[in-house]
């Protein structure tokens, strides 16, 4: 029944079309299977909104005096900065479930910008990848203790650059195939845009049918204007044909689990 199923109670009880016994049952059996009111277009927009401007406030409050800050008060700024969003999201998971998923997404997001300010403070050795392995590694943790959504999506965005990342690196060193890459992004991007099968939906794989639809158009354009390196290196080719298999098995074990 629609919002308005009370009134049609007491007009059928009204027309003896049913007893009070009968209506008394079937007003349990609705308010007992009655759908959680979702939250209006307004509401989503301020929440989204607001942990964009939120995330993009501390950022920049601590980019303005980073210059004036010791190495530990850099290092306690960090810390702070990611555990005050979590700390934040769960006291409010209780009274307002959106704002402490919106928390919480800003929390992941702080421990990219996190991660990669410690590099800087204590000079650690510039190898990228490394970095969006850990921030990655922290989104899958969120989203194996929170089961929302926005982790799912950090996670499955931040993987894709992180195993992208080691492979440009290597690719730099051994002349490899530059083609490698986007190819296994289009085919991840593919499996992402086919995550929604049958009964099987929700919001993470919604989430990933965006992300796959848009990313493969770019993907796709990349992978056709890629060229190729025509004198690999000897250890070159190895690691292009393992690059190749990576970019193949990846995405298939994505769609597989998918």
């Amino acid at each position: 029944m629609g919002k308005d199923w009370s009134w049609w109670l007491n007009r059928w009880i009204a027309a003896s079309l049913i007893d009070e016994a009968a209506a008394a049952k079937i007003r349990a059996y609705e308010e007992g299977h009655a759908p959680p009111a979702g939250l209006r277009w307004p509401v989503i927009s301020a929440l989204s909104l607001g942990g964009l401007m939120l995330a993009a406030g501390v950022l920049l409050l601590v980019a303005a005096r980073w210059e004036d800050l010791s190495p530990a008060a850099r290092l306690s700024v960090v810390l702070s900065m990611v555990a005050a969003f979590h700390v934040a999201g769960a006291l409010v998971t209780s009274r307002f479930e959106a704002l402490a998923v919106t928390l919480h997404t800003v929390g992941t997001a702080a421990l990219g910008a996190g991660i990669f300010l410690a590099a800087q403070i204590f000079n650690l050795e510039e190898h990228w990848p490394g970095g969006f392995m850990l921030w990655a590694a922290g989104a899958w943790v969120a989203w194996w203790l929170r089961r929302d959504w926005p982790q799912a999506a950090l996670a499955a965005v931040l993987t894709p650059i992180w195993l992208g990342g080691e492979w440009a690196v290597a690719a730099e060193k051994g002349q490899m195939n530059p083609r490698v890459l986007p190819a296994g992004l289009l085919l991840l991007a593919l499996a992402y845009l086919t995550a929604v099968v049958g009964e099987r939906r929700g919001a993470v794989r919604w989430s990933l049918v965006w992300i796959g639809g848009l990313a493969i158009l770019p993907c796709a354009l990349s992978t056709a204007v890629s060229g190729t390196m025509p004198y690999p290196t000897p250890a070159g080719r190895a690691a292009e044909a393992a690059g190749w298999l990576a970019a193949v098995v990846v995405p298939s074990a994505a769609a597989y689990l998918l």
